[in-house]
């Protein structure tokens, strides 16, 4: 399928061809930014030959500086080890959690929002608390969180058959059937969640190493979550659509194509599941870099952004030679490490490790777009239920938008920033990078469009800006079979100094597995070295 077939197919899909008919034109300022991948095609392309000239001593060189990488230097730093450098490709921290700034409002460019955590996310706790957010214990071990940053109602709402509806589930249409499939659904969950071995452990924890191994819940990795629901007998379209939602919301993962495993764990890893009650979570007009920016903000001149590493060697004192790009020195830099953590995904290692591919790690294309609005238009307001946080619409390919201002001035209907998430799920992941290399702004905006204006007609009256964050590889995949296959349990070993931590090394591209890998990885260092005095993985 080339471009041109492909925007064919996408906007003569019935729930955009109404919109889209009579189009006005469109006067928008705009951009399509991304991963650096000019910057990074360089690795391809690397020079034969190394680096030549007195190279910068370091304790530890951290490669990457996503929320793993982050988390590692944040860990060396409070067992008192300063030693260390961390390098980034693009020019600013946070990988999948950066943000951007609009004269409205700061937007997030991924991930943008933490559900409080569960008792084993030991790591996430001990952030929160230094920021505040946090507050302690009640006697009965329940933790106290600064409300004023937990989202606020109404949280969420679908749009279905002309109308928004409160939830995620519309209830316009529904059938008995689904109503008793979603009901059994529920009470599935419910008994996976508190389901223990014996040995107490859940069937599916945050971190996802605490999980039980037990191999009959194990076993679900090697079924599809589309074909859970089938041998259940689940055979509701709604329910089918709100689990793909689940899966395609964490993961970039259609129903067919995520683990069984994996699909469970989304609804059941978290007190609530996907029908009840659900857990409080921690939202902010820039997403997730607010806790990107707690874990930055004692690096100072310990950071170098615009560093493409090139190569990487073991010295013969067991230590290791970087080469790197400077983008901002316009120049080859080199680097003599003792040790390394490398926080790069893990299809990277083929090109720096010589390694051979590891055709399991496979990586979701997303695109997410801020739209800049003058004011929110009018048409986000309805009578039956108003404008929420977490806005999606019914059986689209995207996951919808959230709303930048929810927090704060939302309910005034004053300027913001929408942000739109749509995973490029309906092809293979190669194709669906080509494509999104091939595209230019107008038709990257034209797409958003195409669905905002099927939502909001009035869109175009108050939107003055759209950028386009385009991301390749943007989320592990974690397809059938990949979360307790040998190949994910082998790239986590350490490799004669060289320690690894990034969130594919979990299998699931989520805050709670980046901070875990990123500990795990600074600890087996500071364990190597005798330095560990405190278990920051331990659960109380």
């Amino acid at each position: 399928m080339d471009r041109r077939q492909f925007l064919g197919t996408l906007l003569a899909s019935p729930w955009l061809a109404g919109c889209w008919k009579n189009r006005p034109k469109v006067q928008l300022q705009g951009q399509i930014l991304g991963a650096n991948h000019k910057l990074g095609h360089r690795l391809r392309q690397a020079q034969q030959h190394p680096f030549q000239g007195p190279r910068q001593p370091v304790g530890v060189l951290i490669l990457g500086g996503g929320v793993a990488a982050l988390c590692a230097a944040w860990r060396l730093s409070h067992a008192g080890l300063d030693d260390y450098r961390v390098l980034e490709l693009e020019s600013t921290l946070g990988g999948n959690s950066r943000a951007q700034s609009y004269a409205p409002s700061q937007a997030p460019w991924g991930a943008h929002y933490l559900p409080v955590p569960t008792r084993e996310s030991s790591v996430v706790r001990r952030i929160l608390s230094e920021m505040g957010l946090m507050r302690g214990l009640r006697d009965d071990g329940t933790p106290v969180y600064a409300e004023q940053d937990l989202c606020h109602s109404p949280e969420e709402r679908v749009y279905a058959l002309g109308a928004w509806e409160p939830g995620l589930i519309p209830s316009a249409g529904c059938s008995d059937l689904d109503l008793k499939h979603i009901r059994e659904f529920e009470e599935h969950i419910e008994t996976w969640q508190k389901w223990r071995d014996p040995k107490g452990r859940k069937a599916f924890a945050l971190p996802l190493a605490l999980s039980s191994p037990d191999p009959g819940v194990r076993k679900l990795d090697n079924l599809s979550m589309g074909d859970y629901l089938k041998k259940q007998g689940w055979t509701s379209e709604r329910l089918r659509w709100y689990v793909d939602y689940g899966c395609r919301d964490d993961y970039g993962t259609a129903i067919d194509q995520t683990s069984a495993w994996a699909g469970l764990h989304y609804f059941a890893s978290r007190d609530g599941g996907g029908f009840g009650v659900k857990d409080a979570q921690f939202v902010w007009p820039e997403g997730n870099h607010r806790l990107v920016r707690h874990l930055a903000q004692g690096l100072g001149p310990r950071q170098e952004t615009g560093a493409l590493v090139l190569g990487l060697r073991a010295q013969s004192d067991g230590g290791h030679q970087v080469d790197i790009w400077s983008e901002p020195q316009q120049k080859m830099v080199g680097y003599s490490a003792k040790k390394v953590i490398f926080a790069l995904p893990t299809f990277q290692r083929r090109f720096l490790l010589d390694e051979p591919a590891r055709p399991g790690f496979s990586y979701s294309p997303w695109t997410v777009s801020n739209l800049v609005l003058s004011k929110i238009p009018s048409s986000a307001y309805r009578p039956d239920v108003g404008l929420c946080w977490d806005n999606v619409i019914y059986q689209s390919p995207s996951l919808g938008y959230v709303v930048a201002t929810h927090q704060t001035q939302s309910y005034q209907g004053g300027p913001s920033v929408f942000t739109h998430y749509r995973p490029w799920t309906e092809m293979e992941p190669a194709q669906a990078r080509q494509q999104l290399l091939d595209k230019d702004w107008s038709q990257a905006r034209d797409e958003v469009l195409a669905e905002m204006l099927l939502v909001h007609p009035d869109l175009l009256e108050v939107c003055t800006q759209i950028d386009v964050m385009q991301l390749g590889h943007a989320m592990i995949r974690p397809t059938v079979g990949f979360l307790w296959g040998a190949e994910r349990q082998q790239a986590c070993q350490s490799q004669g100094g060289v320690y690894f931590a990034h969130s594919d090394l979990s299998g699931i591209s989520i805050f709670e597995e980046a901070s875990y890998q990123g500990v795990r990885a600074a600890q087996e260092l500071l364990r190597d070295q005798g330095r560990l005095k405190e278990d920051f993985l331990a659960v109380d």
